[in-house]
């Protein structure tokens, strides 16, 4: 259980410390250009961005430590995890948003290979965390 928590916690701390690099460093040319001010929080919600992250953190840790089954490096596997939670999360949610929102489409392929590396790393994290054998432990 104890390692659940922490995969939980430090998973969600590093893919909102990356979501908060590439929307207020690496994109926000791109974001101020291109994006209907009018359409976003201004400021944003950290709180509730952060219960999100949480949210798909206890999620990617729950199904990871019931589906996958750790054959080399821990930090490998989750990191390929990471990248199908990723698909399996935001191409839904991306599609939705750009149907509603009058975001730019040309966001749509920057912001979708961003969660990539987003959840990417978030898997990777979780997988370092869980460990070599999720088979056999005994603290999840």
């Amino acid at each position: 259980m104890k390692k659940s928590i922490f995969a939980v916690i430090a998973a969600s701390v590093v893919m909102f410390s990356l979501a908060g690099l590439y929307t207020g460093v690496l994109a926000r040319a791109f974001i101020a250009s291109h994006v209907d001010q009018s359409v976003l929080r201004t400021p944003p919600n950290l709180i509730l961005v952060f219960v999100g992250y949480v949210l798909l953190a206890l999620l990617m840790s729950v199904l990871y430590s019931r589906l996958v089954r750790v054959s080399g490096s821990p930090a490998w596997s989750g990191f390929r995890f990471g990248i199908v939670a990723g698909v399996c999360w935001l191409m839904p949610y991306s599609l939705v948003l750009f149907g509603v929102y009058k975001f730019p489409y040309v966001a749509l392929p920057l912001d979708f290979g961003w969660a990539l590396v987003e959840q990417g790393i978030g898997g990777l994290v979780i997988g370092l965390i869980h460990g070599k054998s999720v088979n056999n432990r005994g603290d999840s």
